[in-house]
């Protein structure tokens, strides 16, 4: 004789066809919710490391485009420099070659050493003065950046 157990079953059995279609639905809903969600997740993580891409390649450019700018500064000052070296040195073989003895040869020596000397440390100085401004504009746009 069956048993209210049994009965149970049985009726649970008999009404399984008719919530199964609702229960795989459901899965199979909340299945495709779920995979919506971590596509849309990572869409968002794709745009932003798009972005943040961007961002970090637009920084590169303004840097580079610093770094330029100080490379031609630089160069101008050196050819300004060798220019000025080469004028120093004919200016004093033309004055070498009408020395009239060995004593004012020496002091002509000693001015073209000394003229020399100060020129090269008036470029050394630009150029740092160069190097630390190009340094200054890097960092600016650097923490305008983090900002």
């Amino acid at each position: 004789m069956p048993t209210p157990k049994t009965y149970t079953r049985a009726l649970e059995a008999a009404e399984a066809p008719q919530t199964s279609p609702h229960t795989a639905t459901d899965v199979a809903h909340k299945g495709a919710e779920k995979a919506q969600h971590q596509v849309e997740q990572a869409a968002r993580t794709a745009q932003n490391a798009v972005q943040q891409a961007n961002q970090n390649l637009d920084l590169a450019l303004q840097l580079t485009g610093t770094a330029a700018s100080g490379y031609r500064s630089v160069h101008s000052e050196v050819a300004a420099y060798a220019r000025q070296a080469a004028q120093r040195t004919q200016d004093a073989l033309t004055q070498a070659s009408q020395v009239r003895s060995p004593n004012a040869l020496l002091d002509l020596q000693n001015f073209y050493l000394t003229d020399s000397l100060r020129a090269a440390l008036a470029t050394n100085a630009r150029l740092a003065e160069i190097a630390a401004d190009v340094a200054r504009q890097a960092a600016d746009k650097l923490q305008h950046r983090a900002a």
